[in-house]
């Protein structure tokens, strides 16, 4: 079976477009029709399966209860796996291992629980849970590539099938920068033939939490350290960030100076990482909302954010600009000309003079509404002593309030782009 790959995006300043044909694939099998489901065990004690690569989205890694051993086949993906390791370790093969590829932490240790779960539901034996600790290797990896998927737009898709010379049903875009960190020694590289034929971005590593940091800390830091901002500045997608000298001074400026200085990497990849971030957002071909980013900003913000922000003060003693800044265009961001609460959101109205809807937790969106004519210094001091959103009272850090204040102030008399630029 054959299907195309679109690589498309910026890479080292270029654009990239090129087409690139999988042939890796012999067979589709749907374990939901009898057929397939009977020749999904007969693949399960094939001599020749070596390696089990899972990616069925951070929804997948879930325990379901319902789920029976005679399922043909159960509803949840880690019951399946177990039915399929349980009918290759009663063959008497060989473990195999397992890559686990959905965006959650630690999913290769999660996905590993919820099979021993079911070993424990299903009374199966003993020996079957040893045989998997021991002789399988279930890794946690952490994948990073940006897949919009299939192109939406009918004219672009036949402009593009017209230049590929063929239609394709199943093909898919993906962005030039990738990276697939995958936790294990040095035994387990030796094992991994796409490890061994040395491509960009694909390693073996004793530990994949610092990675699992860096993409935090940095591409999505990125996004919620600008994008609320930008937002009402005036911005609507983030390609168009990447071309004002401002906005992306603000980033880069933060990124560099704020956030990598502060991470357990090696500074050097870091730096790389964030000029990699600066590519991928200028991606030509993807039209990323600011306002699909500003989803859930206060746990963003939280999650992403917050950390660097807390560290960089523990290291230096001061205050980061830009972080900084990125908190009171929070606030700003959440509190615009607040029109009404209703079952979709905070409805909120830019300098644009159109209405944008905060999405976020219905308890942040209730407390938004309730401070709506709080001035300034009233507003910043409920936002930062409220520690359900912060998980501390965020007016002990020396300095902070104050700064906020006056920077919120600048947002609001003169612009969110003006704040940005007083950073610089």
């Amino acid at each position: 079976d054959l299907y195309t790959v679109l690589v498309r995006g910026k890479e080292s300043g270029n654009t990239v477009d090129e087409s690139r044909v999988i042939s890796a694939c012999s067979r589709c099998l749907n374990p939901y029709r009898e057929d397939d489901y009977r020749a999904m065990m007969e693949v399960a004690v094939s001599d020749d399966l070596e390696i089990i690569v899972s990616n069925t989205t951070e929804a997948g890694i879930a325990y379901d209860p319902s789920c029976k051993a005679d399922d043909m086949p159960p509803a949840s993906f880690p019951a399946k796996l177990a039915q399929v390791l349980h009918t290759r370790w009663a063959a008497g093969k060989p473990g195999v291992i397992v890559l686990a590829c959905e965006l959650i932490d630690h999913n290769g240790e999660e996905l590993l629980r919820i099979m021993n779960q079911y070993v424990s539901d299903w009374g199966w034996e003993d020996e079957f849970s040893q045989w998997m600790a021991n002789d399988c290797t279930v890794c946690t990896t952490l994948v990073d590539t940006i897949v919009p998927g299939r192109i939406r737009d009918p004219k672009e898709a036949a402009a593009v099938a017209e230049r590929l010379g063929y239609e394709d049903p199943f093909l898919a875009v993906r962005e030039p920068f990738q990276m697939w960190g995958i936790q294990g020694d040095e035994s387990l590289a030796e094992k991994l033939p796409f490890v061994k034929a040395g491509l960009p971005g694909v390693f073996v590593t004793p530990d994949v939490t610092p990675y699992k940091k860096r993409k935090v800390r940095i591409l999505n830091g990125a996004h919620t350290g600008f994008v609320l901002g930008a937002y009402l500045a005036g911005f609507d997608i983030v390609r168009d960030c990447m071309h004002d000298a401002t906005v992306l001074g603000y980033m880069n400026k933060m990124l560099l100076d704020e956030v990598v200085p502060i991470l357990p990497l090696d500074q050097e990849d870091c730096k790389k990482f964030a000029a990699a971030v600066q590519d991928r957002f200028n991606n030509p071909f993807v039209n990323h909302e600011l306002m699909s980013i500003s989803l859930n900003s206060t746990s963003k913000w939280r999650a992403r954010n917050m950390p660097s922000f807390l560290e960089y003060i523990e290291k230096n003693g001061k205050l980061p600009t830009c972080l900084t800044m990125s908190f009171a265009a929070y606030i700003a961001f959440y509190s615009n000309n607040i029109q009404e609460l209703n079952d979709k959101g905070l409805v909120c109205k830019r300098a644009k003079g159109n209405e944008y809807t905060v999405s976020d937790d219905r308890y942040v969106l209730e407390f938004y509404n309730a401070h709506k004519d709080d001035d300034i210094p009233t507003l910043v001091h409920a936002v930062m002593t409220n520690e359900q959103m912060w998980g501390q009272d965020l007016t002990k850090v020396a300095g902070f309030e104050e700064a906020t204040v006056k920077n919120l102030t600048l947002i609001r008399e003169q612009g969110a782009m003006a704040a940005y630029k007083s950073c610089l």
